[in-house]
């Protein structure tokens, strides 16, 4: 089971990265900029589900959290500044 959560862990931030390729080289929308940065976030869920998890050691904890970490990287500005963008969207609404 915990090999199981750590392959959708990796999965989920490969499909962060994959969304986030797309639409920055081919301009083509598939998820709608909010949809993809909750689905970013929503990967911070996964460090603390397999840590949980009685199967999870430190180390078997650490190298799917440091595989989706690297996988994460290169969008993690994107997520940082798309989210900034949102959340001063939401201030400036009144």
């Amino acid at each position: 089971m915990f090999r199981s959560l750590s392959l959708l862990a990796v999965g989920h931030a490969m499909i962060v990265l994959l969304l986030w390729l797309q639409e920055t080289y081919s301009k083509a929308v598939i998820v709608s900029g909010a949809t993809w940065l909750a689905l970013a976030w929503a990967w911070l869920i996964w460090p603390v589900v397999l840590a949980v998890h009685p199967a999870g050691s430190r180390r078997r904890v650490a190298v799917p959290v440091l595989v989706g970490m690297a996988l994460l990287a290169p969008c993690a500005g994107s997520i940082f500044l798309f989210t900034s963008w949102a959340l001063e969207s939401m201030v400036h609404s009144d």
